[in-house]
This record gives structure tokens, C-alpha cells and sequence, in this order.
């Protein structure tokens, strides 16, 4: 009887390794299938880190019995290599040093979640708060989204006074084509990039709706000459999943199947699909646009999605990912439903090198700040 069960447990142990392998390169599938298309499949994009240590769990299993199963999780996860280092930064990184080298650039990019006034936990307007903590951070180029300016409950094309007293004399403000109501006040969401150089050129392109309801920030860049040399900086939003608190309900329900409603969990899914729809469409475009930029090019910004999509692959394209180069582990920009969300990004020409990287760990809005060196 014993080693029939043991017999049993063996089948069902090397079934669910195969079906793990399955999930496995299905997630390495992700970034080379259209999101639009194959929405489902890039699901599994979004946990690909979890299916990642599983299968290192079966690894670990298969060499202590010294089993030739080892070799098959071997090859799995030589396959999946490419995601793999697009997911985990094993960088050796320094402390950020605040003080920069001379010829540096330094770029920061923020969702700011309309200055915290549409954080999901603390909806609080942060303002001063974040404005002394980009203060601090002596950067040369701001790329903000989710960015408002009030001012006696009006919209404004300008620079935060404080912001300018710090040395930051040039924006480019691109108003979105959507308005909404928030706090009896009608306020603009966009994105916005504010320098303390000067641009020199400028441009707004706004990503095709799909419906009537579409409400996604522009695309733009601006042209900065530096040290003599012109870069073109993009800065944009991709299209939000657009949670509100009962889909994080739903989302937190799924660890408890006892909880989790079937209603809630197809809202959650439908949410999913036609964000991926809408985000593969944009991520084909921004590519577009920096393959056509004459200087080189940083990108920066929110792409609500994770490193091992399709939107991340497209969009970054030959570019260098600057948390690859200095950061290390996950690198999670987004605080809330799980530790693996690194969905905010910049991208570098390889005419840079990146010389440092840091998060900044506040809890003013639902992201981190970003903050990177380059030099030519």
C-alpha cells in the first residue's frame, strides 16, 4: 500500500510540475504576443515572478532527490532567461549620491496622483509635501503625470511658484481632452514636463480612443539642448486598469475563494482585457514616435504595466532600462495589491550610461518617485 501511494504522490507531484512549466512559458510568451489580441495570455504576464519562484521551488525539490526532473526545470527557466533579467535587476547598487557628477543629467519621473488627492488610501492633497520632496531630489528634468495646477479653482498652463523659485523656469503642458469633477472643482489630469533648461521643441499627440469613455493623458516630448547636445525627452501614461475600491476588494477576495464574488471577479477580468486592448495600441504608437525622434531619446513615465508584457517589450525596444542597470531585486513602483508592480519606467538610449538609480519610498501617492543619472 505504501509505495503505491508513494506512487501516487510522485504522479501528482511531476503533474503539477508540468503544469507549472505550462503557466511558465505561457508568461514567456507575454511580451511577444499582441496584448490586444491575446489578452488573456498576458495574464499570466502578471505573475510571472510568482510562477518564476514555483518553478525554482521544483528545481530545488528535483536536485535534492537527484532527479533528471532538475534538468527540465533547468531549460524552462533558461527559456524564460530574457524575461527573467527584464523582471529582476541583479545590478550591484551603490547609495544614491545626492550630489551630481559633473556633465550629469538627472531625470525624475512621478505619477502623482493628482498631488495625492486620488491616492487610493489617503486621499489627501500632498502638495507641499511632494513639491519639497522633488525639490530635494536636484533634479534637472521633471516627467510628471496625473499632474493639476488650481488656482482659485481654475485651470493653468504653469509652473508651481515654488517649483520655479527652485530653478525649474520651463514646462510643457499638454491639456488633456477629458474633464472631470473632483472636490466641486473642474480639474485637468495630464502630463507635463518641466526642466531647467530650455526647450527648444515641443509636441502633443493624443492616443486614439477606442470609445466614448476613453480617457487616457496624451503622449509628448520636448526637446532639451544640454552641454551642446539635443535629447528628446517623452514623458506619457498609458491607459489605466481604472480600479476603483471594490475591484481592490475583489482583488484581495481571490486569496479567499469563500469570499470572492463572481460578479466582482468578470468586472475585474473585463477591466483587465480592455486595458491590454487600449494599451497595446499606445505602446505601438509611443514606439513609433521614438523611432522617428532625430536625437536621442529618454523615456519616462507610467505604463501601468509590468516588464514582462508585451506594452514594455514594445515600448522600450532597443532603449535601456535604467533600474536594470542600477537598481536591484523587483524595483515595485506601485504600493498597493502586490510587492512585484514595477509599472513606472525610464528608458535610455545606450548613447547614455546610467551612473544611478534610486526609488524614493513616500506615501504621498499611489506610486514611487524615480529618479536616474545619465550621461552622454
Amino acid at each position: 500500500m505504501v509505495p503505491k501511494i508513494k506512487k501516487i504522490l510522485r504522479i501528482g507531484f511531476i503533474s503539477a510540475n508540468l503544469l507549472e512549466i505550462i503557466f511558465y512559458l505561457m508568461a514567456c510568451l507575454v511580451p511577444f504576443l499582441n496584448a490586444g489580441r491575446y489578452w488573456f495570455a498576458a495574464l499570466a504576464g502578471l505573475v510571472f515572478p510568482l510562477l518564476f519562484f514555483i518553478l525554482v521551488g521544483f528545481l530545488i525539490y528535483w536536485i535534492i532527490r537527484r532527479s533528471k526532473w532538475a534538468f527540465v526545470c533547468i531549460g524552462a527557466l533558461l527559456f524564460g532567461w530574457t524575461q527573467i533579467s527584464s523582471t529582476f535587476s541583479f545590478s550591484n547598487t551603490k547609495n544614491f549620491n545626492v550630489a551630481k557628477a559633473p556633465e550629469t543629467l538627472r531625470i525624475l519621473t512621478w505619477n502623482l496622483s493628482s498631488w495625492g488627492e486620488s491616492n487610493r488610501v489617503n486621499k489627501k492633497n500632498n502638495l507641499n509635501e511632494m513639491v519639497e520632496v522633488i525639490k530635494n531630489t536636484n533634479a534637472d528634468i521633471l516627467c510628471l503625470q496625473e499632474y493639476i495646477y488650481l488656482q482659485n479653482k481654475t485651470y493653468r498652463d504653469s509652473i508651481i511658484p515654488v517649483l520655479k523659485a527652485s530653478g525649474y523656469q520651463y514646462i510643457f503642458f499638454a491639456k488633456t481632452n477629458y474633464t472631470k469633477k473632483i472636490y466641486k472643482s473642474t480639474v485637468l489630469n495630464t502630463v507635463v514636463i518641466i526642466s531647467k533648461y530650455p526647450i527648444a521643441d515641443s509636441a502633443q499627440f493624443n492616443y486614439p480612443a477606442l470609445n466614448e469613455h476613453d480617457a487616457t493623458e496624451p503622449l509628448i516630448y520636448a526637446d532639451i539642448k544640454i552641454n551642446n547636445k539635443t535629447t528628446r525627452i517623452f514623458t506619457s501614461h498609458l491607459q489605466s486598469v481604472q480600479f476603483e475600491n471594490y475591484d481592490y476588494e475583489a482583488l484581495h477576495n481571490l486569496k479567499e475563494p469563500a469570499e470572492a464574488s463572481v460578479i466582482q471577479s468578470k468586472a475585474v477580468m473585463w477591466k483587465l482585457r480592455d486595458a491590454y486592448k487600449k494599451r497595446s495600441v499606445q505602446a505601438e504608437m509611443l514606439h513609433k514616435k521614438i523611432k522617428e525622434s532625430p536625437y536621442p531619446v529618454i523615456v519616462c513615465g507610467d505604463f501601468n504595466d509590468v516588464p514582462n508584457s508585451y506594452t514594455y517589450f514594445t515600448v522600450k525596444g532597443n532603449l535601456q532600462d535604467a533600474f536594470l542597470k542600477k537598481g536591484s531585486g523587483l524595483g515595485r513602483t506601485f504600493r498597493f495589491i502586490s510587492p512585484t508592480l514595477r509599472i513606472d519606467y525610464i528608458l535610455a538610449d545606450k548613447k547614455f550610461e546610467v551612473t544611478q538609480l534610486n526609488k524614493i519610498e513616500v506615501n504621498y501617492s499611489d506610486h514611487y518617485p524615480i529618479i536616474a543619472d545619465l550621461v552622454f
